[in-house]
C-alpha cells in the first residue's frame, strides 16, 4: 500500500519534469500540495492538447488511487478528480480525448464529479 509520503517519489519517477516543482515545498509532508502540483500539471497538458502526457499523468493517478492508502485515495477523490472534471473543454473532440485517457476504475468518479457540476 502506497502512503502519502511515497507519492512525491512516485510522481518524480513517472514525471521527472515535476522534480523541481515538487521540491519547492516539503511535499513529502503535504499530500494535498503534492496532488495540487500534479493536478495543475495535468490540467495544463489537457489545455495544451498534449493528451499523451496527460494520459501518463492519469495512469499515475490511477495507480496511486488503486494502491494508495486512505489519505492518498482521499486526495485523488477530493482534489484531483474535481479539478479534472471541472476543466472547460472547447468542443466534443476534446471531451472525447479527455474521456479516453481516464483510467477505467476512475471513470465513474469522474462522471459523478461532472454530474455535481451540472
Amino acid at each position: 500500500m502506497i502512503n502519502q509520503y511515497e507519492v512525491p517519489a512516485m510522481i518524480e519517477d513517472a514525471l521527472p519534469e515535476l522534480c523541481k516543482p515538487l521540491r519547492q515545498f516539503p511535499a513529502v509532508f503535504h499530500i494535498y500540495e503534492t496532488m495540487s502540483c500534479l493536478t495543475t500539471y495535468t490540467c495544463r497538458q489537457v489545455n495544451r492538447g498534449d493528451y499523451a502526457l496527460a494520459g501518463r499523468c492519469m495512469q499515475l493517478v490511477g495507480r496511486l488511487y488503486e494502491r494508495g492508502n486512505t489519505k492518498v485515495q482521499y486526495a485523488v477523490e477530493h482534489y484531483f478528480m474535481p479539478m479534472i472534471s471541472a476543466l472547460p473543454l472547447k468542443d466534443a473532440a476534446q471531451r472525447v480525448k479527455l474521456y479516453s485517457i481516464i483510467p477505467s476504475h476512475l471513470y465513474r468518479m469522474f462522471i459523478n464529479e461532472q454530474l455535481k457540476l451540472s
